[in-house]
C-alpha cells in the first residue's frame, strides 16, 4: 500500500492530518509517521482505508500501491 499517496489523496479531498485524525480516532503523529514511511498496523490501516473510500468515492481496488521497486526508497 501507498500510504503516503492515500494521505495525500485524503488532503486533496480537504481531508488533512488532523482531520484523518480526528475522523479514524488515531494520533496525529501517528498518521504523520505513516506519511513519511512507516507501516500501520494491520486495524489501523483498514480504519485509513475505509476513510480514503468513503471520501474519495472510490473502491478498495482502486487504492494507490507501491511498485515492490519503489517500496526501498521509502524504507532507505
Amino acid at each position: 500500500m501507498d500510504w503516503f499517496r492515500v494521505i495525500c489523496e485524503l488532503d486533496d479531498c480537504k481531508y488533512d492530518i488532523q482531520k484523518i485524525s480526528e475522523s479514524i480516532e488515531i494520533a496525529y503523529t501517528t498518521i504523520h509517521g505513516w506519511k513519511m514511511g512507516t507501516e500501520p498496523r494491520h486495524a489501523d490501516g483498514e480504519r485509513l482505508i475505509k476513510l480514503w473510500c468513503k471520501v474519495t468515492g472510490k473502491s478498495r481496488k482502486d487504492l494507490p500501491v507501491l511498485d515492490a521497486s519503489c517500496w526501498w526508497s521509502y524504507h532507505l
